[in-house]
């Protein structure tokens, strides 16, 4: 009987030892998206088309440390994007995705190498509106009829301080002179998740 009872506080103690606390699952965090979703009231959104390309670029930090996961696009028409995560500061490239865009006007994703972000570090994240041979490119411009600045904002852990343009139809740091804070171009997007 003794034996039974040291069996069974063994077993008892496995159990218990081999039972794991659960995390709790961060939600993945679609920024730009879900800024321009929420604030669908304030914001007018145009579709603008012309005989040339450009890069449209986000400028952004993260509060918490995490990953980004996906990028994508959400332009006025379907088409396959590439899509640039850069470092601010530098001009490097972190992560380039060719991300194919089948329904105009609707978020596309694609999965991407994990890009681990560091806390208040500035990122662009740009995307190039040509696609294939089309002579023509186009894109999305977010503004408050209001007049007042779209940016900076945040939404979940990011912050989008400022857009950045370039021109060309090959993805390229966007370079313009100066932040914009007027409006959002594009629409690039990136998934977040923080650890």
């Amino acid at each position: 009987m003794r034996n039974l009872w040291v069996l069974g506080l063994l077993m008892l103690a496995a159990n218990l030892t081999s039972c794991d606390k659960k995390e709790a699952v961060k939600p993945a965090q679609n920024p730009i998206t879900t800024f321009l979703s929420e604030q669908a009231q304030t914001l007018k959104v145009v579709e603008i088309r012309g005989n040339s390309f450009r890069e449209s670029g986000v400028v952004f930090s993260s509060s918490v440390s995490g990953k980004l996961t996906q990028v994508g696009s959400k332009l006025p028409d379907a088409g396959i994007y590439v899509v640039t995560v850069w470092d601010f500061d530098s001009g490097k490239v972190l992560l380039q995705k060719t991300v194919e865009q089948e329904i105009p006007d609707k978020l596309a994703l694609t999965n991407t190498d994990v890009v681990p972000l560091t806390i208040n570090k500035k990122y662009v994240i740009s995307i190039n509106n040509r696609s294939g041979q089309r002579s023509q490119g186009s894109y999305a411009q977010a503004f408050k009829a209001s007049g007042s600045n779209v940016l900076p904002a945040t939404q979940g852990n990011i912050t989008m301080h400022a857009i950045r343009s370039g021109g060309g139809g090959t993805a390229a740091f966007p370079t313009s002179s100066a932040n914009e804070f007027g409006l959002i171009n594009g629409f690039p997007e990136f998934t977040f998740i923080p650890d």
